[in-house]
């Protein structure tokens, strides 16, 4: 397998939003129609703020070649819509090329990043000049890729997800803290920086940082340890009270 990193730039929804707007699109989900051309999306779209989020948002769903919009969830200054595309011409020639999509797609500053797969160096040479007669893009990485790397990735696929998952479960206040104890040396031995002072950096006190760093803990871990739990040659004891967890074969 062949895998081929890129940014392109492209005359589409998302890349002619985010170069307007400071809103990043990443598209996990994703769907092409061979009938229509008209391309299914779920988009999960973040800012650094609830009002650049706002703003993003209603130029997506206002953008020119959006058939169809509908805003699923959103939260601080995070949401997530599902957006269909009137066509999508790009995609229609990786594919022609007998090539796939292997990882999420994302949208920042007018310029669109793929991850891309084909059987063979050839095939990705042939697509890169197809595209490149056609858009502005960037080749990030190509890379020949030893078989068991792709396969361990996807083989854990959910427990990524669940990982992932205990991360967006952070609200923004907890990122912030979590993100300011460990830049800042709170877990490390010796620490660098105590409840009280965290607090002073925080603006708030030390009982509150405490709570907050509980909470961010807590959903953080409970993650980890039932990711772990799913990946191959791990073990967790089957006492749900319990927090030993064992690797296969060690001791």
């Amino acid at each position: 397998m062949y895998r081929v990193t890129l940014d392109t730039r492209l005359d589409c929804p998302l890349g002619r939003v985010t170069a307007a707007h400071d809103v990043t699109l990443t598209t996990p989900y994703w769907n092409l129609s061979p009938e229509t051309g008209r391309c299914d999306l779920w988009v999960e779209a973040s800012s650094p703020g609830r009002s650049q989020l706002e703003s993003g948002i209603r130029a997506l769903r206002d953008a020119d070649g959006v058939s169809y919009f509908e805003l699923k969830r959103k939260r601080g200054s995070h949401a997530t819509a599902h957006v269909v595309l009137e066509e999508t011409v790009a995609i229609e020639t990786v594919l022609a090329n007998g090539g796939a999509v292997i990882g999420p797609l994302r949208d920042r500053d007018g310029w669109e990043r793929w991850h891309l797969g084909f059987a063979d160096a050839d095939a990705a040479a042939d697509t890169l000049d197809s595209l490149d007669r056609r858009y502005e893009l960037a080749v990030v990485e190509q890379t020949p890729l030893d078989d068991s790397i792709p396969t361990d990735v996807f083989r854990n696929f959910d427990e990524a997800a669940t990982l992932l998952d205990g991360c967006a479960r952070l609200t923004d206040a907890e990122s912030d803290v979590l993100r300011t104890a460990v830049e800042h040396g709170y877990y490390e031995t010796p620490r660098g920086e105590s409840l009280a002072s965290l607090g002073d950096r925080c603006g708030v006190s030390d009982v509150a940082i405490s709570k907050t760093l509980r909470r961010a803990e807590r959903k953080l871990l409970g993650a980890a340890v039932s990711a772990l739990a799913g990946l191959d040659g791990f073990d967790v004891d089957s006492d749900p009270n319990s927090t030993n967890a064992r690797l296969d074969g060690g001791g």
